[in-house]
């Protein structure tokens, strides 16, 4: 049984294998060039090299993975683009296990992000609407959690530069009254003083031409 099972499993690595270099692409035309997956995203991995190891049918390149978490693995191209592999694990373990869905951090995450992206936000104008946005990395809340981490008791996200994302290193718990003092100037619409007609400026100097010249002819009267 154990044989067998053995058996199956190397096929089913052969036949991945097989399937990798000519549906995906891995090697272009030229079957001596492969395709530089160096710097490119795949979910939560990031592709840092090409490993010199191939699989052990010696086909099917390896690459050397850096996890966001911080873990590193070596992944086969296959598995990468066929979206097999997007995590060293960590990320479904979190996104199961994590709990927080209904904590004060996670309404804040989708505060910032209704604000941003939502053109039906109450606030978007002030946001979105100005072209800030959130990072790509704190897109996911596992990312934004790590780096923000549980708001201190008082404390809201302020961000440093009112003009740049939601970024790290622009974002921070603040209380109030550091929002308050952080906050970029109001533009108050200018008020215009109104013209008055040249009909409503003949009366007026009418009128004030007329007061005592009335006034010296009561004068005379009495």
């Amino acid at each position: 049984m154990t044989l067998a099972v053995s058996q199956k499993a190397r096929l089913a690595e052969r036949r991945d294998d097989l399937y990798e270099t000519p549906a995906c692409a891995v090697r272009g035309s030229d079957m001596g060039k492969i395709i530089d997956l160096t710097g490119k995203r795949f979910g939560r991995w990031l592709v840092l090299a090409l490993h010199p190891g191939r699989s052990r049918f010696g086909e099917g390149a390896r690459w050397h993975c850096r996890c966001d978490c911080g873990g590193e693995r070596i992944v086969r191209g296959f598995s990468l683009r066929s979206g097999r592999s997007k995590s060293c694990g960590c990320f479904s373990r979190f996104t199961t296990r994590h709990g927080l869905s209904r904590t004060r951090t996670y309404r804040v995450w989708q505060g910032i992000k209704q604000r941003c992206f939502n053109p039906q936000a109450k606030h978007y104008s002030y946001y979105g609407g100005r072209g800030i946005t959130v990072c790509e990395r704190w897109l996911i809340f596992e990312n934004f959690y790590a780096d923000m981490g549980d708001p201190p008791p008082g404390l809201s996200l302020d961000r440093i530069d009112n003009n740049g994302n939601y970024e790290p290193g622009n974002c921070r718990w603040a209380t109030a009254a550091e929002q308050l003092a952080n906050r970029r100037p109001q533009r108050h619409p200018k008020r215009r003083r109104k013209r008055s007609s040249s009909a409503a400026l003949q009366r007026y100097v009418a009128a004030t031409r007329r007061v005592p010249s009335e006034a010296a002819s009561g004068g005379a009267a009495s």
